[in-house]
């Protein structure tokens, strides 16, 4: 009885983020930030590192994090030198190297271009005439992978977004929502340049990984139990499913739309005259009111007063910070 009180407080603990001193044992596993799915240290706890949290109470553990980069961490589960690092997803010279657990989660991967400098829509792709880089030490999936043969390595996520935003490069692979992320945080201003392949898409299981000696199989044997306990009783389909999981940052962005590269905004002066401002594009807000054409249901899709309305919104950053502004709801991307 007490074992179910126990399991039920830890699904409410995770979705709601209640901080609470753990009565388990601490198990080191490395990790290092890779949003949305595992965040920082100090932040809220990404899904997957939720999903490993959980399975880790199941077994009467707490995991206790230790922060480091992917590639080392691998490298030192490889080496029997630590035990545990999360999260990855499988390929068959892994599977020679390391142990892997179940599946945590499916995570979708892409391939990424540059508008500004590539344009493949409705092209045959010549993969070994394109640019193509990657991020040392990341693995992309059973889909992409094969296509990654001759890729120039880069050391982070954001220097081989980079070398895209720069054309130094023709595609990127990447985890879509941990793209995304890094976009919308490094390249708020050229977010309407990064384009998908939707053609080279595949989804992958990510695992947690441990070292191939008799602990590690030992560790990953119990994971795998308490994994399949959760799964059986609905516990992991709630915390993927769960509102806190997946969630906006209260923000939109301003963007250009098609025909209006330029954003502008508005506010009445003291006369009731309409004062425009130009508004740098990337900037973000906070919004005030959406016009009604957005919150009300129409007989008709109203496609046209859809994209002209305007909606009232505070600039958060950029020129505009602070300024109330009347702009058009096609410039407003939410977060």
């Amino acid at each position: 009885m007490l074992r179910n009180v126990v399991k039920s407080f830890a699904v409410i603990a995770l979705i709601l983020n209640v901080a609470v001193a753990s009565p388990f044992q601490a198990q080191p596993v490395y990790t290092s930030d890779w949003k949305p799915f595992v965040n920082g240290e100090k932040e809220e706890k990404g899904v997957v590192s939720r999903v490993v949290q959980l399975a880790f109470w199941e077994m009467g553990l707490e995991a206790e994090r230790a922060s480091l980069d992917y590639y080392f961490s691998y490298k030192l589960v490889k080496k029997q030198q630590i035990l545990l690092s999360y999260p990855y997803f499988k390929t068959d010279q892994r599977t020679q190297e390391v142990l892997f657990s179940d599946p945590l989660m499916s995570v979708e991967n892409g391939l990424f271009y540059n508008a500004k400098w590539q344009q493949y829509s409705g092209k045959a792709i010549d993969f070994s005439q394109q640019k193509v880089g990657k991020v040392a030490g990341y693995s992309y999936g059973s889909d992409i992978e094969p296509l990654l043969k001759s890729a120039k390595v880069y050391n982070s996520d954001l220097q081989a977004l980079t070398a895209l935003s720069k054309g130094e490069i023709d595609l990127l692979p990447a985890s879509i929502e941990v793209a995304q992320v890094m976009l919308h945080k490094h390249f708020p201003h050229l977010l309407h340049e990064f384009k998908l392949l939707e053609n080279h898409r595949g989804k992958d299981s990510v695992h947690l990984v441990a070292s191939a000696n008799d602990e590690g199989r030992a560790f990953i044997q119990r994971f795998n139990a308490a994994l399949a306990r959760l799964k059986s009783k609905g516990m992991i389909e709630q915390l993927l499913t769960s509102n806190v999981v997946v969630q906006g940052s209260g923000y939109v962005r301003l963007v250009p739309a098609e025909g209006f590269p330029l954003i502008t905004g508005y506010e009445m002066n003291a006369q009731a005259e309409k004062q425009f401002f130009v508004i740098p594009q990337g900037s973000r807000a906070t919004v005030l009111a959406w016009h009604d054409v957005v919150l009300k249901p129409h007989a008709t899709e109203k496609v046209f007063d859809g994209m002209m309305k305007y909606s009232q919104v505070k600039v958060v950053d950029g020129p505009h910070a602070g300024r109330s502004l009347f702009v058009r709801n096609m410039h407003l991307e939410v977060e």
